[in-house]
């Protein structure tokens, strides 16, 4: 495993945007967005909810994009920026009371969640104009059809202190034992930061998939066949488990949301993390002595000829069929993938958040640059978190419900026999199967 290099810089501003100044369309709460058609005066609507990102720019760029769209397609918008962890529960609520938005953006296992609800509009149309990479062209499709646009391919790395770890882990038994090594509870320093709570995030279910396919185990194989229960994922558990009950993780991590373990390594109080891009970013404003002190390492495999794992998502558009406008939305969602301009400034905006996933963006001075370059090879090699299962809605429930995570939850919070955890995960996942 090659280690990429330190990052030394990033100039992005940090920040939650909560309200945007209106300029040709609305902003408002998510719980007062009402689903509208196009009035009788000939003006149309759309309702986006978009969700809230670390760097301001984002926001601020796409609602200066859809006030573009408004103003030259004379269509009236409303545009609601959600906290991402607040998405699942704004969207069932307002699907409940038929008042569902009409274009959304998220990752793509939350938004898939409406495919199998059969909210989401099959958008082939849409994605036909638009030149994909291979790899990215896999987060739109489900059951064969396409119902999610990606919009950017979000690579996972793992991050080390330098200072605190003497060699560069390439195998996971490696990482373990140098971890034992640096660990020093007493002085409120883990090894490890990694989260185990079922929160409704992607970090805790990601990392358990990852070692599980890492350790020669398929939950779910290419044939859509449960293949859990195999000795090579339990071993996978039985590793994972032992990270928590060594006390090679803080003891509160198996409560930790998304957010958690980017905190823990922003305080000093871990040594590794598994994130994207977004803790560079954080990083760069609230603690460039620690960044100095950071490196970005590939994931390790189980051994050194086997194949190591990086599964990661992507941010996504997705279209409501049961909104009232679902044809404005697409038309929206085409006309911000036709400035090619547009989209690469909010990709390099982002900084190591985002990875195109349109090709013809890769050879630039931007990814040239050390402080990219790592991430963008990462994103080539990127799969789906529910790899190697077929790209369908079963597989996204699967996911988005964190069997796995819950799983691993029964052997280190429950003391479950690993076994009759690995059990319990084959009966649920053959249940979204059957």
């Amino acid at each position: 495993m090659s280690k990429m290099k330190k990052f030394l810089s990033c100039t992005l501003c940090v920040a939650m945007i909560m309200s945007l100044a209106a300029c040709g369309s609305s902003n408002k709460s998510a719980d007062t967005s009402k689903k509208e058609s196009s009035n009788a005066g000939g003006t149309k609507k759309l309702v986006f909810w978009d969700k809230s990102e670390y760097v301001a720019a984002y926001n601020k760029m796409m609602k200066e994009k859809i006030d573009q769209f408004a103003e030259e397609n004379n269509v009236e918008v409303d545009y609601v920026i959600v906290p991402s962890g607040d998405l699942k529960q704004k969207l069932a609520a307002a699907i409940e009371s038929g008042n569902q938005p009409d274009l959304i953006m998220g990752d793509n296992t939350t938004v898939a969640e409406y495919v199998a609800t059969n909210q989401l509009a099959e958008v082939t149309d849409v994605i036909d104009k638009i030149d994909y990479k291979e790899n990215a062209k896999a987060y739109s499709k489900f059951d064969d059809k396409d119902y999610l646009v990606p919009v950017s391919l979000t690579a996972p790395g793992m991050y080390i202190r330098n200072d605190k770890w003497s060699m560069t882990p390439t195998t996971w038994e490696e990482l373990k034992a140098e971890a034992e090594k640096i660990n020093d509870p007493e002085n409120g320093f883990y090894a490890l930061g990694l989260p185990l709570g079922a929160s409704g995030g992607g970090d805790a279910e990601t990392f358990v998939r990852t070692v599980i396919l890492d350790f020669g185990g398929r939950l779910v194989d290419e044939n859509g066949n449960v293949t859990a229960n195999s000795p090579e994922t339990l071993a996978a558990m039985e590793y994972i488990a032992s990270l928590y009950e060594d006390g090679l993780c803080p003891p509160d991590a198996i409560t930790w949301d998304d957010s958690a373990n980017n905190s823990a390594y922003l305080a000093g109080t871990v040594g590794m993390i598994c994130n994207s891009g977004s803790v560079v970013t954080s990083m760069q404003e609230e603690n460039p002595d620690l960044l100095a002190k950071t490196d970005i390492i590939q994931y390790p495999s189980l051994s050194a000829d086997s194949t190591s794992y990086t599964l990661g998502g992507a941010n996504v558009f997705g279209i409501f069929e049961t909104g009232a406008n679902t044809e404005v939305a697409k038309d929206f969602v085409s006309y911000y993938f036709s400035d090619s301009d547009f989209y690469n400034q909010m990709v390099e905006a982002m900084g190591s958040m985002w990875q195109p996933v349109i090709k013809g963006y890769d050879d630039t001075d931007f990814w040239k640059e050390e402080t990219h370059s790592g991430w963008l090879q990462n994103s080539m090699n990127l799969s789906l978190t529910t790899y190697p299962a077929p790209t369908e809605s079963k597989a996204a429930v699967a996911f988005s419900n964190q069997l796995c995570t819950k799983a691993m939850q029964e052997i280190v919070v429950n003391a479950t026999e690993p076994q009759t955890a690995l059990d319990n995960l084959e009966s649920a996942l053959k249940e979204i199967y059957k």
